[in-house]
């Protein structure tokens, strides 16, 4: 009886321990691009740009991500509409870059046109703040441009 109620105690010990993982899921980093886009539509980088990760922005350095991002917008014009086409969650633990990594693909609508846009969030174990650690716009509105 007494190992039954040891095994019992140990089993509720180990499904309560959360074994430093953050609790902060698909919908919340889908709110936390949802939020994005909405502050997207304001057309200003400073307003969006602590959405980045310091990865994203060791990288490309902060202004030089300032000048291309108003750019692309520039180009694309005003955001209209977005569309969530497809989603990816992996948990990846190596010597670095441990933690979770969302994957989003919009099929969004700008005034020039479509863009497809692949937006890699990261959250690194053991914190609870999701960034952006990669972004890639593909529409033919680029085509012929130099951007």
């Amino acid at each position: 009886m007494l190992k039954k109620g040891i095994l019992i105690f140990i089993t509720l010990l180990i499904l309560s321990c959360n074994g430093n993982k953050s609790s902060l899921s698909k919908d919340d980093a889908e709110y936390l691009m949802e939020e994005y886009f909405e502050k997207t539509k304001l057309n200003d980088f400073n307003i969006i740009s602590s959405y980045y990760s310091d990865l994203f922005y060791e990288s490309t350095e902060k202004e030089k991500w300032e000048e291309l991002y108003n750019k692309i917008h520039t180009i694309l014009g005003l955001l209209i509409e977005t569309t969530l086409e497809s989603w990816k969650v992996e948990s990846i633990v190596n010597t670095s870059g441990s933690g979770k990594y969302f994957t989003f693909v919009y099929n969004n609508n700008y005034e020039n046109g479509q863009v497809i846009e692949t937006i890699i969030l990261f959250l690194p174990k053991g914190e609870d703040e999701i960034k952006i650690l990669k972004h890639n716009y593909n529409s033919n509105v680029f085509i012929g441009m130099n951007v």
